[in-house]
């Protein structure tokens, strides 16, 4: 709270300044009546006269953090309770915004997100309650695919990880010959997954909630459309034990290959951590229940705190956006902004009841959209200014 109140107030009294605000007739705004129709600089600082740019962490506001300092814009309202876990928008089509549903194993595909044309519909694998088993969180990939894992323990015996799937909507979600559904490919090693995270080419990062790990996948060729030729697959663990999960919400990951560092929302140990994935160095094999290329502890990464506990209470949903990184929190219903050394920039009050935020991503016009676990809507984020 002290840092959201420093930065507002090294600008002084911020407001848009248009021609139309009753703020551009007072001295101080005479100099620069036209705020906010310059993009660059859309806010007037009042006893400057001046205008100026938006403030680090302004997709979740520039006033003073209430919920009364943003307009959460609904753009998906749902038939039914479905549970969203998280979002994100297809980088093949940039207009589609792909939600996953833990209670359906669903995908809502919105189009236009909050536009008077957008459309929704759902969409589910017709062999999801095992490749996309109560997931927990989605993660574009390259070439028109996305990462999907499950938050369970295939009915006792483990058998779970991540998913590939294609996002042609010809191919996803449509029946195959072996009754396999629609996926792409499968590994198996991480029940009770809380979070996935793409790095590059099939090379995906899951929160692996059954042995408190951190899993690093690489597919290498998927197998197509419903097969199950899983033996290039390689699987490294790393920091086993030192990362904890819940069962009420997810555990998110994000990937920056600027650093080359994998943060990571570790919910029940209240903190945010950060992974380095160039440290380690290869050790044991560990068991598992298929043949694959490799299956290998990694020793000695460095993994590091962020945020120690304190300052959160069920760190959820996690994104790099502009040097900061953004978090959920799902005990509090708040939004979360730090710079890339732990230190708090700015917080956002959503005013929603505790328990309803997972993951969020920012969309083609830079602004937050968000799920609701607890309503099953989808919103916006549209600051105040």
């Amino acid at each position: 709270m002290l840092q959201r109140v420093l930065v507002l107030s090294s600008l002084g009294l911020v407001s848009a300044c248009s021609a139309e605000d009753p703020a551009a007739a007072e001295p101080s705004c005479k100099a620069s009546p036209d705020c906010a129709s310059t993009p660059e600089t859309p806010l007037c600082d009042l006893p400057r006269g001046a205008c100026v740019a938006l403030p680090p962490g302004h997709p979740i506001g520039v006033k003073d953090g209430s919920p009364s300092s943003v307009v959460l814009v609904p753009v998906f309202e749902p038939d039914r309770q479905r549970e969203p876990t998280d979002l994100a928008f297809n980088p093949e089509r940039p207009e589609e915004l792909w939600v996953v549903n833990r209670r359906d194993d669903s995908v809502i595909l919105i189009t236009r997100p909050g536009a008077p044309d957008g459309t929704a519909r759902r969409l589910r694998d017709p062999a999801a309650s095992h490749f996309m088993d109560r997931p927990p969180a989605i993660a574009f990939g390259h070439a028109g695919t996305f990462g999907v894992c499950g938050d369970s323990d295939n009915g006792g015996n483990d058998y779970m990880g991540p998913s590939l799937f294609s996002s042609d909507l010809a191919i996803f979600a449509e029946a195959t010959p072996d009754g396999l559904g629609s996926h792409l490919d499968m590994l198996h090693s991480s029940p009770f997954c809380k979070g996935i995270a793409h790095e590059q080419g099939n090379v995906y990062w899951v929160f692996n909630g059954h042995d408190r790990a951190i899993d690093r996948y690489d597919f290498a060729h998927d197998h197509g459309p419903g097969n199950d030729d899983h033996a290039d697959g390689e699987i490294y663990r790393y920091v086993p034990g030192e990362v904890l999960g819940t069962d009420e919400a997810p555990s998110h990951l994000v990937y920056s290959a600027e650093d080359r560092h994998l943060y990571i929302a570790d919910t029940g140990h209240r903190r945010l951590l950060k992974l380095d994935t160039t440290s380690g160095t290869p050790g044991s094999s560990f068991p598992g229940q298929e043949t694959v290329e490799v299956r290998r502890h990694v020793d000695g990464a460095t993994l590091v705190e962020l945020v120690p506990p304190g300052a959160l209470e069920a760190p959820s949903g996690i994104e790099l956006h502009d040097g900061l990184v953004y978090v959920t929190d799902h005990a509090t219903s708040r939004f979360h902004a730090f710079d890339l050394t732990g230190q708090p920039v700015r917080t956002l009050d959503t005013g929603l009841p505790a328990g309803s935020l997972a993951g969020f991503t920012f969309g083609p016009d830079g602004k937050v959209y968000f799920v609701d676990l607890l309503s099953s809507r989808v919103y916006r984020i549209d600051p105040v200014l």
